[in-house]
């Protein structure tokens, strides 16, 4: 999406509460605000009020990048923002707030884009959590929403450099839940589970009990979940 090697910022995939506080809070050698302003010319501000970098440049790709948060001597660095425009009609293409490492998505982050899908399908794709060099690496909750037909599908689980490996939920929708097992991004197998709720279903991943068995009970004509963790 993005190609500007002097950012090295490369979207390989898209509400994280973050706060609007940008300021770093150690104190700023010149040589990373001479960095900062030096990263573009004309168009790179650094505020010594909040002790941030602004950068502001347009792609070949006909994107205008925006970026404000903490700098370093290799770019962007610790908690940011990055927007990224169609410089055409000025629409937003895609958001990410988290943090930084040598200009790359690194650490907890989240990520929010919009695009057209293979079926020419406009969709919106959120993923929260955590980040190494540009890749979602860790536990990710990811989110597609299509834009054109409001179906929804969400996904909880485990990513290595971008790709979906391990254990996972994905939610067909509100109460039909697949456990399900990828490798290397290659789906392996699912079986079904059934969740009856919103907190439920949260404590369930929250606690990442991929492993075990959501049991369906009955007690005073009451359906009840049972989460066990296998041993």
């Amino acid at each position: 999406m993005i190609n500007n090697n002097k950012f090295k910022i490369l979207f390989v995939l898209a509400a994280l509460f973050f706060t609007n506080t940008y300021a770093q809070t150690i104190e700023v050698s010149q040589d990373i605000k001479d960095a900062c302003k030096s990263f573009e010319k004309g168009t790179a501000f650094w505020s010594d009020t909040e002790n941030v970098c602004s950068q502001t440049f347009k792609t070949k790709d006909a994107e205008i990048i925006h970026y404000v948060g903490g700098w370093s001597i290799e770019g962007a660095a610790g908690y940011g923002q990055l927007y990224v425009y169609n410089s055409k009609d000025g629409s937003l293409i895609a958001s990410y707030k988290g943090q930084f490492q040598d200009s790359s998505f690194h650490g907890f982050g989240h990520f929010e884009e919009t695009y057209f899908n293979t079926d020419g399908d406009n969709v919106t794709r959120t993923s929260i959590g955590n980040w190494d060099k540009n890749a979602a690496h860790g536990f990710i909750y990811q989110k597609i929403v299509n834009n054109d037909n409001h179906e929804v599908s969400i996904f909880y689980g485990d990513m290595i450099n971008g790709q979906k490996d391990g254990n996972s939920l994905v939610f067909k929708d509100k109460y039909i839940v697949d456990n399900v097992i990828w490798k290397e991004n290659k789906y392996l197998s699912h079986k079904p589970s059934q969740l009856f709720s919103d907190e439920i279903a949260n404590a369930w991943i929250q606690y990442k009990y991929f492993d075990s068995a959501a049991i369906l009970q009955k007690d005073n004509d009451m359906k009840i979940i049972q989460i066990s963790k296998n041993k």
